[in-house]
């Protein structure tokens, strides 16, 4: 005996199920005072961290989790402040989070993720972002920055404002434009591309990958 499942039918189901999948995603809000120049520790280890600073002196946390994400961490003690996607300690890991947090402008950024994007703005206090397989993309201000990844791309942009920049990638390209200060970049076999409105120190080294530098250097006041 055969069974046949007309077109409507078929499309009203699989509707059905997309909609069932998206009521087990949950929402996390939630907003705490935090120091106006303290430490923000950001994680994640799948989907997304977009952090943006802004003028008041708190964290305020928006995420997107997919059913498989446990919840989020958010706590503030010291003049730290942190925000932690936690997932089971048990079962598969593979479910996304998307993060995001606006915290205090002033105040020292540090980011970790695995497989998730990361982006910061407006940030300009001195930011620490680490990704493993995500691409980052951070504004310059006039703090140092650090930024490390092992295949994902880099872009940086600045506003022409010194600071000390390093940066260190494997398989991933660099981009860095209006950058100034000192820079440290190193890749792989990744594509390094600098472009510095004004400089007092460059170290940039790639292994396999191209290296394109367009700036000037600016004299040392001894």
């Amino acid at each position: 005996m055969r069974y046949f499942l007309s077109l409507p039918l078929a499309l009203a189901a699989l509707i059905g199920s997309s909609l069932s999948q998206a009521s087990e995603d949950k929402l996390f809000d939630r907003t705490i005072a935090a120091q106006p120049q303290g430490v923000v520790n950001v994680s994640n280890v799948s989907g997304e961290i977009d952090v943006a600073g802004w003028d008041r002196n708190e964290v305020s946390v928006h995420a997107e989790l997919e059913s498989g994400v446990d919840h989020v961490e958010l706590s503030s003690e010291g003049g730290r402040t942190i925000v932690k996607v936690v997932l089971p300690s048990a079962g598969s890991h593979d479910h996304e989070a998307r993060v995001h947090v606006k915290i205090p402008k002033d105040s020292e950024l540090d980011v970790s993720a695995v497989s998730a994007d990361v982006s910061s703005s407006g940030v300009l206090g001195v930011q620490r972002l680490t990704a493993v397989s995500g691409d980052v993309t951070a504004e310059i201000a006039g703090s140092d920055v650090e930024l490390k990844t092992v295949s994902g791309d880099v872009k940086l942009k600045g506003h022409g404002q010194p600071a000390q920049l390093h940066v260190t990638t494997v398989s991933g390209d660099v981009h860095i434009d209006h950058g100034a200060g000192e820079l440290e970049a190193s890749t792989v076999s990744g594509t390094l591309v600098t472009k510095l409105d004004s400089a007092r120190g460059v170290r940039a080294h790639t292994t396999s990958g191209d290296l394109h530098f367009d700036g000037q250097l600016a004299p040392r006041v001894s």
